[in-house]
């Protein structure tokens, strides 16, 4: 480009000044990135190819172009990039145009503005600067677009810690170090949000100090992924009541039901079993002991039809004269007719 020696210096003081200008910004602002380059890539005769190329180390997911300064350009990518590439239209004209850029990261902090590049309309001149060196390609892996990279949905329950009483959410252990947010139901307004550490999947929110008698609290987490924050669905409701029952103290201690029942059920187990064992040995013996008497009157009438019973009940009679009788002489008696005698004596 050919400038007049008056103008030269002109646009000489202009660049120096904004460049100068540029650089205090950038040095004021500790927190935004360092200023991108802008550069020539190709042109025509009416239109030029500019290339917008973030500091050393740095990616942006949006940059955006200025003619002086007005914004010419924006671009928003789905993925994080070194560098864009944006056609412009020049203008006729003998005064050159001035153009910048800038770019956001990952952190959404905007960058330095670039110096300005001046631009005019060539007529057959070659371009002032080299064609810049392409960048080296890197390789990501991005998800499907006709697909969402949908998270597994968290789990919110209330424990207790050092008699404090706590909502845990937990998320996926796939995504560690996610940013937790807790919400009341149907409510867009977060209650609470704090991230994570990068080994850890799951937070725990304090109870908040509610109004109502029951609560109704929901956990999110969120993660990044290619370049975007990532929202898991909301987990189930947790119902909070205000009072909240006091923590157990060691003077009294709380009834642990899950293992009482367990210890009742044993012991009726146990019962059951003892009675079915003594059912059991009962019939065994009353068997047994039938048995035993059978065997016993059967051995009882075996001796008694073995054994000889016929008895000689021959009567001998002997006559009485009837003085005998009237003189009472009955010393002749047999001794069958002894009202004395009894079966030991010998019959005759």
């Amino acid at each position: 480009m050919h400038f007049g020696r008056g103008g030269q210096s002109f646009w000489t003081l202009i660049l120096t000044s904004l460049s100068l200008l540029g650089g205090l910004l950038a040095s004021t602002s500790s927190l935004s990135p360092a200023a991108p380059k802008l550069l020539i890539h190709s042109w025509s005769t009416s239109s030029a190819l500019l290339v917008c190329r973030a500091s050393e180390g740095q990616r942006g997911v949006q940059f955006i172009l200025f003619r002086f300064r007005e914004e010419v350009d924006s671009m928003e990518l789905q993925s994080p990039a070194e560098e864009v590439h944006f056609t412009v239209q020049l203008k006729k004209g003998t005064e050159p145009e001035l153009f910048c850029c800038l770019y956001k990261n990952l952190q959404g902090l905007y960058s330095a503005v670039s110096p300005y590049l001046p631009i005019e309309q060539q007529r057959g001149v070659s371009p002032p600067s080299a064609i810049p060196s392409l960048p080296p390609p890197f390789l990501s892996v991005e998800p499907p677009s006709d697909k969402p990279d949908k998270l597994p949905v968290p789990t919110i329950l209330l424990q207790q810690h050092t008699q404090v009483w706590h909502m845990l959410c937990t998320g996926s252990p796939a995504y560690p170090g996610a940013v937790f947010t807790l919400y009341l139901l149907d409510s867009q307004r977060p209650v609470s949000s704090h991230r994570v550490q990068a080994t850890s999947h799951e937070t725990t929110f304090p109870v908040p100090v509610q109004d109502t008698l029951v609560a109704f609290y929901q956990c999110q987490y969120s993660v990044l992924l290619g370049g975007k924050w990532t929202n898991s669905e909301r987990s189930r409701p947790l119902a909070v009541s205000r009072g909240l029952p006091p923590a157990s103290t060691p003077d009294v201690p709380s009834v642990d039901w899950p293992l009482v029942l367990g210890c009742f059920s044993a012991v009726v187990l146990f019962l059951c079993s003892v009675a079915l064992v003594a059912v059991v040995l009962h019939k065994r013996v009353k068997a047994a002991a039938e048995e035993k008497k059978k065997r016993q009157e059967a051995k009882f009438w075996t001796e008694v039809h073995t054994k000889d019973h016929v008895v000689d009940l021959t009567v001998r009679c002997s006559s009485v004269t009837s003085q005998e009788w009237a003189n009472g002489n009955t010393t002749s008696r047999s001794p069958l007719w002894n009202s004395l005698a009894t079966f030991t004596n010998p019959i005759h």
